[in-house]
């Protein structure tokens, strides 16, 4: 136990049991809600010319989908190794937990075969890199199983629905009243929808959104003939 304190609280370990340390202590507030886990995540609006496919799978993971070549910073960083997908508070803490076990591997076997002095604080400093950089690959292998749990989706917008065909699932519709069901791929979505009664629509009838009425959020609907 001496000897395992000694090493975490010696350079180079104890520059990541540091940062560890302020990790633990996040990760306590955030079991007892004093914090959000994605508290530092951000909708950044990147201005760079990305080629993209236009039928991207929503399960892709984004860094196969994106040329990261117009990306820089820590943007393009994390983007190009994988770092995506997941909150980035969760992304930190696994690098950083990573980091640490790789420099606390390598001063338990390696350090006491340095003679002391100068050279060896100059190793400790070329070690707190590469820990660094060996556990970018390693964070990026850990967190893929998770990117699952944590894919959002955007909800849908309803002006954007306008041009697609939905099934009436009530007796009628009016200018008034009415409903349409519209397959969505998933359990469906029931909409209100409006129409001229001239129209004659009727339960199962075929109709298309043709316009949305913001002010109680009803379709203008045509019957498709």
């Amino acid at each position: 136990m001496e000897l395992f304190l000694q090493n975490i609280t010696s350079f180079p370990v104890v520059v990541f049991t540091f940062l560890l340390a302020i990790i633990c202590c996040y990760w306590i507030l955030a079991m007892i809600g004093a914090v959000d886990i994605d508290m530092f995540d951000i909708d950044a609006d990147i201005d760079v010319d990305v080629d993209v496919d236009a039928d991207v799978n929503i399960n892709t993971d984004i860094s196969s989908d994106l040329d990261t070549e117009g990306l820089g910073g820590v943007m393009g960083f994390m983007v190009k190794w994988g770092l995506t997908g997941i909150p980035v508070t969760v992304i930190v803490s696994v690098l950083i937990a990573t980091s640490w076990l790789i420099c606390y591997l390598v001063v338990s076997l390696l350090y006491p075969l340095i003679p002391w002095g100068g050279f060896k604080y100059l190793i400790g400093v070329v070690l707190l890199i590469v820990s660094f950089l060996l556990s970018v690959p390693v964070t990026a292998r850990l967190i893929r199983p998770f990117k699952k749990i944590f894919v959002s989706h955007s909800a849908v917008k309803k002006p954007s629905l306008i041009g697609m065909e939905c099934v009436v699932k009530t007796g009628k519709v009016n200018s008034q009243f009415g409903q349409a069901e519209l397959e969505d791929g998933g359990a469906g979505m029931i909409l209100d929808v409006r129409a001229d009664e001239a129209l004659n629509i009727r339960k199962g009838d075929l109709v298309i959104l043709t316009a949305y009425n913001d002010d109680d959020g009803s379709f203008q609907v045509n019957k498709v003939e």
